[in-house]
């Protein structure tokens, strides 16, 4: 016959009753099946996580984190070889980005040189300029300014000093000697040797030929060149935008030469002189009005005061609104 769970328990309180509770426990150290557990303790000390997701640090970080690592914990792992693997290839990728920003750029021994020098300059101490262009660059990387924003900064500076080389037979920008000599030869009277002397730079010393003033390749190159000189010759002339718009607008599509850049200038000038002719007038025809005193105000009715606001309203407007000395 089985017995119940309570029969069990009546059964043992009762043959425990006539034991000794100061007779000596029995060793039952051989018998670890037998001895009471002591209380469970947690082993989770919270830095393993339960699920792949649960932590900050995802799925998609990690291979972040795979593709592009920290250069710092590369640097704290002492290993060189996954250090300097890893800023190649960030410095690879950096280049390879500013290439499909900037696809003119002509990737040269020198424009490398220029753009790297260049950059270190601007970004790091002195001490750490004299150094090699592999390991400025890595120093670059390392710093956080090898990227491809700043390198297409660089690159659109130096282009616009004509320091870069360009390819054969594209035309680049005059440096800042080269345009003091295009303005000394012009303001020497010497318009065709200032005007070869800036096709020659631009071209990098290939010699102009009536081919090439002819070929519409080089059509924005001459056009530039001849808009230089005639600024240098042009003693009255001050540039500025709405002037320059002016200008080209009258040029239209026809090829820029002297005589039509002074033919714009002097229409120019004819309609500047009767703006400011006609805002001078204006001013000495229209009487100057009166202050209104506060007691002239409150003697004014209702619809005195309303005709007196909208008066003050458009004087202002044709105050505010009045045309310069320059049309655009």
């Amino acid at each position: 016959m089985s017995l119940t769970p309570q029969d069990q328990h009546r059964i043992i309180e009762q043959e425990s009753a006539w034991l000794d509770s100061s007779f000596s426990n029995l060793d039952l150290s051989a018998y670890p099946a037998l001895n009471e557990l002591p209380p469970a303790q947690s082993k989770d000390d919270g830095k393993f996580a339960r699920h792949w997701d649960d932590r900050p640090f995802n799925g998609r970080e990690l291979r972040s984190f795979i593709e592009n690592p920290d250069i710092d914990a590369m640097t704290e792992s002492g290993s060189g070889d996954l250090l300097r693997d890893v800023r190649d290839r960030r410095a690879e990728d950096v280049v390879r980005e500013f290439k499909r920003a900037c696809p003119e750029y002509l990737p040269t021994h020198e424009n490398y040189h220029s753009m790297v020098v260049t950059l270190a300059f601007n970004a790091l101490p002195e001490s750490e300029r004299n150094a090699d262009d592999d390991d400025l660059v890595d120093i670059l990387v390392e710093r956080g300014f090898w990227t491809p924003g700043n390198l297409e900064a660089v690159y659109r500076a130096l282009d616009d000093q004509g320091i870069l080389d360009r390819p054969a037979g594209e035309p680049r920008n005059l440096s800042s000697s080269e345009l003091l000599r295009v303005g000394r030869l012009a303001q020497s009277g010497k318009i065709d040797e200032a005007i070869g002397f800036y096709l020659r730079a631009a071209l990098d010393g290939e010699e102009p030929t009536m081919d090439m003033i002819n070929d519409p390749r080089y059509r924005d190159v001459c056009d530039s060149a001849v808009w230089e000189v005639w600024e240098n010759i042009t003693h009255d002339y001050v540039p500025a935008p709405q002037r320059e718009a002016f200008i080209r607008r009258h040029c239209g599509n026809r090829p820029i030469t002297v005589p039509l850049l002074n033919a714009a200038w002097a229409e120019l000038k004819k309609r500047e002189a009767g703006r400011e002719r006609n805002a001078i007038l204006n001013q000495i025809e229209r009487p100057q009005p009166q202050p209104v005193t506060p007691q002239q105000i409150d003697a004014l009715d209702d619809a005195s005061v309303d005709r007196l606001y909208h008066e003050s309203l458009a004087e202002y407007a044709r105050s505010y609104g009045r045309p310069g000395g320059i049309i655009a």
